[in-house]
């Protein structure tokens, strides 16, 4: 086991290559991706059953190193600015060779 920062990303659907685009350039290694999922925040509730991808959400999961993480935050905070979404980082610890 070794020790990583888990990042969680909530983002509009038809963001989320933006947010892949910013991990990617920061060489984050690898990502999970949940489609549809519901909830609610300052902009509003979301079902999971939109008409529409624009009004949906996806779950981003994946990992960094802890000296990746100040680099990784400030990446997706102007994202988050302009499109909403929520962005969590916290300790983990990973199972796997890399």
């Amino acid at each position: 086991m070794r020790e990583v920062k888990r990042i969680e990303i909530v983002i509009d659907k038809p963001h989320e290559p933006k947010v892949r685009a910013a991990l990617a350039d920061l060489g984050v290694p690898g990502l999970t991706i949940m489609d549809v999922v519901a909830g609610y925040g300052d902009r509003g509730s979301r079902e999971g059953g939109e008409l529409s991808d624009a009004l949906m959400n996806r779950y981003l999961l994946t990992t960094c190193e802890p000296g990746q993480v100040a680099a990784v935050a400030a990446k997706l905070e102007p994202l988050l600015r302009k499109y909403g979404g929520l962005v969590l980082i916290s300790d983990a610890q990973i199972i796997r060779n890399a």
